[in-house]
């Protein structure tokens, strides 16, 4: 987004969907959806398998624009401002809405770099050290790489990718991390 948007004064809605739909190459994947989620509150959606759950989670911030053949119609507004207008830059939604897969995705680089990642793209003016130690911690990794920040990502394990994928999520402090079945590469103690 260009500029900040304005929020109403007492808006308790952090976002909002109103008549969204979503087709993927002509297939009607999520229809008529409108959706008021809490400032402030974790909001969860529950249904069936290939319901649309996650179809419409992408759509919060604009990840389907990704997926060639798809179309988003209707609005999805974030602090009061319709992300899918044409002057909203999709880069600056996606680093104020963050995105936790299902599927471990970590990039191809070391842990470190993993995390560094998003800070350095949005010019992180601190300590780059402090701010992946942070992420880390919160994503209760740190304990089990603080030895090996340098190593390749892709050497962890299925669990631990996923919570370096939530550490990379979280070092940018979104003001909204969608989480799309997070827990599903985790083992119950994580």
């Amino acid at each position: 987004m260009t500029t900040e948007p304005k929020v109403p004064a007492g808006n308790q809605f952090v976002l909002q969907a109103r008549d969204v739909a979503v087709h993927y190459s002509g297939f009607r994947a999520v229809k008529n959806i409108d959706l008021d989620v809490p400032r402030n509150q974790i909001t969860a959606l529950i249904g069936p398998s290939g319901s649309g759950k996650s179809t419409l989670l992408r759509c919060f911030n604009r990840m389907n624009d990704l997926v060639t053949g798809s179309a988003v119609s209707g609005e999805v507004m974030f602090n009061g401002s319709n992300i899918y207008d044409s002057a909203v830059d999709p880069t600056e939604v996606r680093s104020r809405i963050g995105m936790v897969f299902q599927k471990p995705n970590p990039f191809p680089k070391s842990i470190f770099a993993n995390v560094a990642f998003g800070l350095k793209i949005n010019g992180f003016q601190g300590d780059l050290q402090e701010g992946v130690e942070r992420s880390l911690k919160a994503a209760a990794l740190w304990d089990e790489v603080k030895d090996r920040l340098h190593d390749g990502a892709q050497k962890l394990s299925g669990g631990q990718q996923q919570r370096l994928c939530i550490a990379r999520a979280l070092a940018v402090e979104p003001e909204v991390i969608l989480m799309d079945e997070p827990a599903s590469a985790l083992d119950p103690v994580s």
